[in-house]
């Protein structure tokens, strides 16, 4: 809990870009002409919720390398931490970071697409899709990461996310999407209308859980080899 506290902590920054995007939708609710086009308010929510997978993306390929870079990690790691229950914080803390952000999201998509009309518990339901995303998304990041420089994990997170999504496509076997279902949950933020289904499909939230901690325990299992000691500069 202290490590993802501090990961928060180091993070404020893009966690405060990242809520101005929020703002941004809450100045848009208070418009008169926006507030009376739910349609125009339901795109810029779709846009601005999926900004965070991104950010998630990032937040995870760089989280050991700027703790190896700074030395930190040595610190950390020394005081009877182990390697398994670090990365557990790094996974946390990226969750925490995107329940704040859709928290935030949520509220604000409450208020202005709920006056619009758009159904409040499906908007909730959207946004433990986007942190069920997220957490996957940055695990997977994270993953890569524990022997591969940022920026090729974030790329190789990219193809792991978007391989299975292009071959459901390609091939016509919709379950294929399913994974690493980042993408289907993500289709279900951007395929939201007011015209809402009354059932909710949680099938791909549970199933992401499982893969969050299917990844955490694959990423320990690499990093337990990973020499923290060599420079990455």
């Amino acid at each position: 809990m202290l490590i993802a506290i501090n990961f928060v902590r180091e993070q404020r920054w893009p966690i405060l870009v990242l809520l101005l995007w929020v703002l941004l939708l809450a100045i848009l609710g208070l418009t008169t002409s926006e507030a009376r086009n739910g349609e125009d308010l339901l795109f810029v929510f779709k846009q601005v919720a999926l900004y965070v997978v991104a950010f998630s993306v990032f937040f995870g390929s760089s989280a050991i390398y700027n703790d190896r870079r700074s030395r930190r990690i040595l610190s950390v790691l020394s005081k009877d931490v182990k390697r398994s229950e670090y990365l557990s914080g790094l996974v946390l803390g990226i969750t925490i970071t995107s329940v704040i952000y859709s928290f935030a999201l949520g509220l604000t998509g409450s208020w202005t697409l709920g006056e619009a009309g758009f159904r409040v518990g499906h908007i909730w339901f959207l946004m433990l899709c986007l942190v069920a995303a997220c957490a996957l998304a940055g695990t997977v990041a994270l993953m890569f990461s524990t022997f591969l420089n940022p920026f090729i994990a974030a790329g190789a997170t990219a193809a792991a996310m978007g391989i299975p999504a292009a071959l459901s496509y390609g091939l016509g076997v919709s379950q294929l999407a399913y994974l690493i279902p980042v993408y289907p949950l993500a289709a279900t933020v951007l395929k939201s209308s007011f015209n809402v289904p009354e059932k909710a499909f949680w099938f791909p939230i549970l199933l992401a859980i499982a893969e969050t901690l299917a990844f955490l325990l694959l990423s320990a299992r690499i990093f337990s080899y990973v020499d923290i000691a060599v420079s990455v500069e």
